[in-house]
């Protein structure tokens, strides 16, 4: 691994490089995460974990479920648990590329993308003696152009006050000499880095945990009736709409299928094992479950925590009904940080050294779309316009669209508020 730290120019080159296949674009994010990851260690040590450390684990994860190849491990992993005979396996990967479609791929690496510029360029430019920005991806602005319908259905709206306490945290954790208290400032940090991608994340995951659904109820017949007539339909308004907006039918497929995969079928992936989200969270061996949930000192840092769990240990780390529930969605997720915040596992290199070294080439492919430092020159929430987005005229927008999309236009810089640091 490189001990050249990463770098803004990195973060904004890595995210903004359209020639790579989804999986392979996941894979590279997931080792530039274990980079930040081990940079941030050099300033906050590594008695506890910092969000990349999770971060890397995740996205890695993201990289495997995105490979949907002949030889594709997550749809072999789907037909064992569903227990398909190996003579229906073609079959069966047939009706879930159907049922998965296009907007799958698309929308969760989209999605992991945009996640990924502004969670690492917050962390890259912590110790910069100028003002710390991030950069934000911003189709809301009124000073970026017109955005492509599935960028502002698709990326969800979160408060930035997250990201802002998220930076002051792991300032302090740093300026901290007692490991313990450095240790519940990093956790801080930790909620609040999840609480702003999670809420960032959650039409995206809606998308791909009900797309199956209404491609079922609602799009499937409607593609049959466009054929025949040849008019085209709006079908990504139907995949990217509210989930409280459908149809009851739809409405209780998704509700009975969303707690079907998270019951039987998702895990979170770590080092030492995958957690089963559907199942009460258990400590790993050689972790004290009493001494990791005593009461956290700094108000601060307890407050954000009781946005999403109690001191009630049981009620806390109880298995999760729906994932797609952003509110136990966080519980599950704060709890998983305080159980394994000093895990030390996480910081491994999530990838066979051959592999690794292919990554860290593959992560200087292409060029900064636009120079950092201008961005981040410019007066605090305005940008320079980039061009102008044009719609192409192509059949199936929702998947031509998101796989030439270029964040270019939208980048917004962010400042952290560091009077307040």
């Amino acid at each position: 691994m490189s001990d050249t730290p990463m770098t803004a120019d990195d973060v904004l080159r890595i995210a903004a490089y359209k020639d790579r296949s989804a999986a392979l674009e996941a894979m590279v994010i997931a080792y530039s995460y274990h980079r930040v990851a081990a940079d941030l260690a050099v300033h906050l040590g590594r008695a506890a974990n910092n969000w990349y450390c999770y971060a890397t684990w995740t996205s890695k994860a993201v990289g495997e479920s995105l490979d949907l190849g002949p030889d594709s491990p997550f749809i072999d992993d789907f037909g064992r648990r569903f227990r398909v005979p190996h003579r229906f396996r073609r079959l069966f990967r047939a009706m879930l590329l159907t049922l998965l479609g296009p907007s799958y791929q698309l929308g969760l690496a989209l999605a992991n993308r945009a996640i990924f510029l502004e969670t690492a360029s917050l962390a890259v430019n912590l110790w910069n003696d100028e003002p710390d920005r991030y950069l934000k991806v911003s189709p809301e602005s009124d000073l970026t152009p017109a955005p492509p319908e599935f960028l502002t259905d698709l990326l969800s709206p979160a408060d930035p006050r997250y990201l802002k306490e998220a930076a002051r945290l792991l300032v302090e954790a740093k300026k901290a000499d007692d490991p313990e208290v450095r240790a519940e400032l990093m956790l801080g940090a930790n909620i609040a880095l999840s609480a702003y991608e999670q809420a960032r994340a959650q039409a995206a995951l809606e998308l791909v945990l009900y797309r199956p659904v209404r491609w079922m109820t609602r799009v499937s017949w409607r593609s049959l009736r466009s054929l025949v007539t040849r008019r085209r339909f709006p079908r990504f308004r139907l995949y990217a709409a509210r989930h409280e907006d459908q149809p009851w039918l739809t409405r209780k497929l998704e509700e009975l299928w969303a707690s079907l995969y998270t019951r039987h079928l998702f895990s979170v992936r770590t080092p030492l094992s995958d957690i089963k989200v559907g199942r009460p969270l258990t400590a790993p061996q050689g972790v004290d479950l009493a001494k990791v949930w005593r009461p956290i000192q700094n108000e601060r840092v307890r407050k954000l925590a009781e946005e999403f769990i109690t001191e009630d240990q049981e009620a806390s780390t109880a298995g999760v009904a729906n994932w797609v529930s952003y509110p136990d969605r966080m519980r599950f997720i704060v709890s998983y940080f305080r159980v394994y915040q000093n895990v030390d596992a996480l910081y491994r290199v999530p990838f066979d050294q051959e592999i690794a070294d292919g990554l860290a080439a593959e992560m200087t492919r292409g060029l900064v779309p636009e120079a950092v430092s201008q961005l981040l020159e410019a007066r605090p929430g305005r940008r320079r316009r980039g061009k102008v987005y044009s719609y192409p005229t192509e059949t199936d927008p929702d998947a031509y669209e998101m796989a030439h999309f270029d964040f270019e236009p939208f980048l917004e810089a962010i400042p952290l508020d560091p009077a307040r640091k």
